[in-house]
């Protein structure tokens, strides 16, 4: 068929989550049916009196498609019966706004207006007409929204506004200034990409795909569950196809897209025209079951042929086999296991320990992780100079000497045993790379979770790949750090640039959390109230994202006198979930409990009542699979269900209680708890529809009060 006779054709969110819901059959016409029409096929649309001027389409008898032409292409609208498309387009109206050139939809209230209540002032009363009409409010909703007095009548409303517009009073009402709403807005349409020029106007790349492709349309229509595969926001667009100078960072709380913005940067980078065979991308995180789920959900976007280009794996991974290849025959160890090589080594360095100094055994680890190692000390001499920021206790020169000969032994017992910590097997690797690869190993290099890495490894990061920055002429790549200072569970604060990555100019904030109820979001955040955290660039950081444009339910809260009366309710709480109309399946449900102890004792109390599948730690959740989910909070990391029970909250166990509490100073009791309120964060923030938080036992201080 001839191109002139082809169609443009652009696939909305909305229909993409309609056809998840319809019959097999039903899919497969609907699929059928677009491809033929795309490809100019000879097809019957039967016009729909109304201001919006839709078109009906009928890919099979009661299944009607809406269709809406703007300029030169048609948008998939809506789907479903042909009774139920007709009143949708009765009371939606699609529409070019006459400011801001973008396509709208939003719903036309059949219900009476409600009148402004002149004894509260109006949310937005600090902000113009003008103003409100230049982020696209159409003129005929300036009352609707003039007569909001609080958040939840905004949130009453939402349906009645354009989502880009709703979205935006979102923003300001959650604190954010005005000018930086505009800019923002300002920022996406000036990308083409975020949002895409039709004859007559611009479409939000987060609600309308353009199909380039029958492969592509195909793909869409195979997949429909995941929609972060075709649909991105045009803040998170333009932040993928932005062709940055050197290094950049993204930020963002829980579920504002961080892990997605990711993968599509990866997809786009290997998909450059200039992309040559010898170019590698290295896909990297701190934990290993993070770096499995990543590889799945970029197989789901990226061809296998591109694929090819990209190397995933968790950077202490990467780093024992980079060694390993390289000819160094020792073995990196961790500290943890008593028995391991590490902690039989530390106990044979303490034998050094100064009898005249009264310090803890504890204070001496610290010492060892916190300075020694990152700083790497290999002399006295090194020791001696080493800054020691944010130790909480001073030490003379003297007592420096005294103490240095414990580390000076840690790193013979280790070499005794051909062993290396990550701190020392990073330095190795870092002189290897700058003697043999100047110009790095990869050609780009992306790092999701960076709040976790430290030191050493942010250093090996800069090794890895050039930085652009000072290269000329220009080729796209260096290295695309995301991350949020919030989740941090397992590193201490650092700064990128005293591991010598630059990102001044370069950052970028998301804002807006996709994932979660904004009910949900705030009772994550309850652990943040009143704090800041750092920024990972030397400044403070208070917020950890503004407010969900979803909401729903209020988190439960339930307090039981037993792990086994607990593990009772939870049972009838997820029957009742799996028997409601809300459709939710065994793989939208998850329990996260705290400890590896605790996993246990749930999955035998859980096991053989309900079906429970142990989110595995070598391989991704595969939401295929049946069984209700259940892992540490570690594991879930990363990871998003429509349902979540945080479990065994227990004083003592959650935040954790150091057994060794007495011989810790306060900079590390401080750490710990840190990574503990990371953890009920990280933990809360994983559900997207339902929160629930329960004790067996004393109830944890971070269960909230009901």
């Amino acid at each position: 068929m001839a191109f002139e006779q082809m169609r443009k054709l652009a696939v909305s969110s909305k229909i993409f989550t309609q056809i998840n819901g319809l019959k097999d059959d039903d899919k497969q016409a609907v699929s059928v049916f677009l491809n033929r029409f795309r490809m100019g096929g000879d097809i019957e649309l039967i016009p729909l009196q109304g201001a919006s001027d839709y078109l009906l389409a009928l890919p099979k008898q009661d299944l009607a498609l809406v269709l809406k032409l703007v300029g030169n292409v048609y948008l998939t609208m809506w789907v479903g019966g042909r009774q139920q498309a007709v009143a949708w387009a009765d009371m939606h109206r699609c529409e070019i706004n006459s400011r801001t050139r973008s396509v709208q939809v939003y719903e036309v209230s059949t219900r009476a207006q409600e009148k402004e209540d002149k004894q509260k002032p109006s949310l937005f009363e600090a902000l113009t007409d003008e103003q409100l009409f230049s982020i696209g409010l159409p003129e005929e909703r300036l009352a609707v929204v003039r007569a909001v007095t609080d958040e939840s009548g905004l949130v009453g409303i939402q349906a009645q506004l354009p989502e880009r517009v709703y979205e935006m009073l979102t923003w300001f009402v959650q604190g954010e200034s005005w000018d930086r709403i505009v800019e923002a807005y300002r920022e996406d349409v000036e990308d083409q990409k975020a949002m895409p020029a039709t004859e007559s106007g611009l479409l939000d790349s987060g609600h309308f795909r353009i199909v380039e492709s029958e492969e592509e349309l195909r793909d869409i229509m195979d997949k429909p569950l995941a929609q972060w595969r075709v649909f991105l926001h045009p803040s998170q667009r333009q932040l993928v196809d932005r062709r940055w100078h050197g290094a950049a960072r993204i930020t963002g709380g829980a579920g504002t897209g961080k892990t997605v913005v990711a993968l599509h940067r990866a997809k786009h980078l290997v998909e450059l025209p200039d992309w040559t065979e010898k170019d590698r991308l290295f896909f990297t995180t701190f934990t290993r079951n993070l770096s499995v789920d990543i590889e799945a959900q970029l197989r789901t976007i990226v061809s296998r042929e591109h694929m090819k280009r990209i190397t995933v794996l968790n950077i202490d991974a990467w780093l024992a086999t980079f060694l390993r290849q390289h000819g160094c025959a020792k073995s990196i160890v961790y500290p943890g296991k008593a028995e391991s090589v590490y902690e039989r080594a530390w106990r044979a360095a303490m034998i050094m320990k100064p009898m005249d100094l009264e310090f803890s055994d504890e204070f001496y680890r610290d010492e060892w992780e916190e300075v020694v190692l990152p700083q790497h000390c290999h002399s006295a001499k090194d020791y001696m100079f080493a800054p020691r920021n944010g130790r909480g206790v001073a030490l003379t020169r003297m007592q420096r000497k005294a103490i240095w000969p414990i580390f000076e032994e840690m790193r013979m017992q280790l070499n005794l045993h051909d062993a290396l910590t990550v701190e020392d097997a990073s330095e190795v690797a870092i002189e290897l790379i700058r003697k043999t690869y100047p110009n790095g190993l990869f050609r780009a290099v992306i790092c999701d979770e960076i709040q976790d890495f430290r030191p050493d490894t942010l250093r090996l990061l800069r090794a890895l790949t050039a930085d652009i920055s000072k290269e000329d002429p220009f080729k796209e790549g260096d290295l695309f750090l995301v991350g949020d200072a919030h989740q941090r569970i397992y590193a201490r604060p650092i700064s990128f640039s005293s591991c010598g990555i630059e990102i001044r100019g370069r950052s970028r904030k998301l804002r807006v959390n996709y994932r979660t109820t904004d009910e949900i979001r705030r009772v994550a955040e309850t652990v943040y109230v009143g704090k800041t955290v750092d920024d990972m660039e030397g400044g403070e950081d208070e917020k950890t994202g503004y407010a969900s444009l979803r909401h729903g339910p209020d988190p439960i809260v339930h307090k039981a006198e037993s792990a086994h009366e607990e593990c009772e309710w939870i049972l009838s709480e997820i029957e009742a979930l799996l028997k409601s109309d809300r459709g939710y399946t065994e793989s939208d449900i998850c329990i996260t409990v705290r400890t590896n102890e605790q996993l246990a004792l749930y999955e035998s109390l859980l096991s053989g009542r309900i079906h429970i599948r142990r989110i595995s730690r070598d391989s991704a959740d595969d939401p295929e699979l049946p069984g209700i989910r259940i892992s540490t909070m570690h594991r879930i990391k990363g990871l998003e269900y429509k349902v979540v029970f945080v479990a065994g909250m227990n004083r003592g166990t959650f935040p954790l209680e150091l057994t060794d509490k007495e011989d810790r100073d306060q900079t590390s009791l401080k750490q710990h708890r840190r990574a503990e309120e990371a953890l009920y964060y990280v933990a809360c923030s994983r559900a997207a529809d339902v929160l629930f938080l329960s004790c067996g036992g004393i109830p944890s201080e971070f269960i909230p009060a009901e």
